[in-house]
């Protein structure tokens, strides 16, 4: 890794946002599509839309993970060594959690026994390489809800936090993701 930026990279910033963009749209529309939706059409293309974006966000994921090999970060601003440590487990947890979603979301869909085809964003269609399995989609189904509902708590932790940077302690974590900042 290169030596400590005072920023984040611009890609790595652009990943950052539309990403959240993207997981926040996932979520609401998950959440609207089993809670809200009874009609059969309107559910069937809410659920074509929701594992459109989960794709996309599975894809931002792996783009994101291989910029932070490969750029220079930004070191902490002055915390605490507990803040630091605490800091690195909820983002390697997002990480993982984003991940974990996409792939039990994918073992859903294509183990599901109602052969529902994945056309992300109306331009390809994904393959099953699995055979409907019954078991296999109920045990994804499960780890797919509560990987959403670890999401969101930890998505509200790590905007809090961010908020707490920005409001309280007044440094400079929430701007060096959000635009280029000088070193100083």
């Amino acid at each position: 890794m290169n030596e400590a930026a005072a920023s984040w990279p611009l890609a790595v910033r652009l990943i950052h946002w539309a990403s959240a963009a993207l997981v926040c749209a996932a979520l609401a529309c998950g959440v609207y599509m089993v809670q809200v939706v009874d009609d059969i059409g309107t559910r069937f293309e809410l659920t074509q839309t929701h594992k459109s974006i989960g794709i996309a966000v599975l894809m931002l994921t792996l783009a994101r993970l291989c910029l932070r090999m490969l750029t220079a970060t930004p070191g902490p601003e002055a915390a605490t060594p507990l803040l630091v440590a605490t800091a690195k487990v909820v983002h390697a947890s997002l990480y993982a959690l984003l991940l974990a979603m996409a792939v039990s979301g994918w073992l859903m869909a294509t183990s599901t026994p109602v052969r529902v085809p994945t056309v992300v964003f109306g331009l390809l269609t994904l393959p099953y390489p699995l055979s409907p399995d019954l078991s296999t989609y109920r045990l994804a189904h499960v780890i797919h809800v509560v990987c959403a509902i670890s999401l969101v708590a930890l998505v509200a932790l790590h905007a809090g936090a961010a908020l707490l940077h920005a409001c309280l302690w007044r440094d400079r974590t929430l701007a060096r993701m959000w635009r280029k900042q000088r070193l100083v």
